[in-house]
């Protein structure tokens, strides 16, 4: 996936208007990219405005493949994009209540190459109008509204606590978006993690796959993937398949894991992901 480098002029989600018409001239946004460069990603500036982490990338490696992919909470689009570029989907419709991050959204599906197979709404997803689809995925604020530590950027502020959308919102959108048989993968904090559970199953959707997220070796998790099917009931004491955790650094250093430095570097693993795939 290579990204076209010549603005057209005429597009009003160009490079050149991204860049000046909705951020502080102060703060333009960054052109960032993956994948040994075959991936570009903008994104606010590192002074402004919500910035993704390895959350979006981690979600996208461990989705299920899927023909039609739901992105709900999008920002500027990274699990999609990834989940494109991974071919671990075929369609994806992203939805992004911040008008800045939707642009940007916008504008990574179309400097990749994707933006026939890349939707991005602007709306709250509490009141969107939703395709029906196999699979939807979510990386949620990681805090209810009065927790955690605040921050006086808004954009951020809405990123990290429930300002908008609650956890119980974004499941109940899944729900009506998700086919028979369909998946909703998220990824969350651990101390959330019962709490997504719950809600999940009371919308008869079962979970079914969990996956650990730590730091190193042997260390407690912070974080979790999880994987929920739609239709599918979850005896009270049947247990979801659990995974072997993924494990992000390796040593005492920042050096990632394979499996990390795969997803952010390397996609050979994923080009055949799609064989074979017909939907739930």
């Amino acid at each position: 996936m290579t990204g076209e480098t010549e603005d057209s002029g005429a597009d009003p989600h160009d490079r050149g208007v991204v860049a000046n018409a909705t951020w502080d001239e102060a703060f333009p946004p960054s052109r960032d990219t993956m994948l040994a460069g075959e991936v570009i990603l903008w994104q606010p500036s590192r002074k402004r405005g919500y910035r993704f982490n390895l959350d979006p990338v981690l979600l996208a490696g461990f989705a299920p493949p899927a023909k039609h992919v739901l992105d709900l909470g999008a920002g500027v689009g990274v699990v999609g994009i990834l989940m494109l570029a991974y071919n671990r989907a075929q369609q994806v419709t992203a939805v992004e209540i911040q008008e800045e991050l939707a642009t940007l959204a916008r504008q990574n599906g179309r400097e990749n190459n994707v933006a026939e197979r890349f939707e991005v709404i602007h709306v709250d997803l509490r009141r969107a109008v939703v395709p029906k689809v196999d699979a939807v995925v979510f990386n949620p604020p990681y805090f209810k509204l009065g927790e955690g530590r605040p921050s006086s950027d808004l954009g951020r502020s809405i990123a990290r606590q429930e300002r908008c959308a609650t956890l119980a919102d974004f499941v109940a959108t899944a729900s009506r978006a998700v086919l028979p048989g369909g998946s909703v993968s998220a990824i969350i904090r651990m101390a959330r993690a019962d709490e997504l559970c719950e809600l999940l199953r009371q919308r008869f959707m079962g979970v079914v796959r969990l996956r650990d997220v730590v730091a190193r070796k042997g260390e407690a998790a912070a974080h979790v993937l999880i994987e929920a099917r739609a239709g599918v009931v979850i005896q009270s004491d049947a247990k979801p398949q659990r995974e072997e955790p993924l494990i992000v650094h390796v040593g005492e250093g920042r050096d990632y894991s394979d499996e990390v430095a795969a997803l952010l570097e390397e996609r050979k693993w994923h080009r055949d992901a799609l064989k074979g795939i017909d939907g739930p």
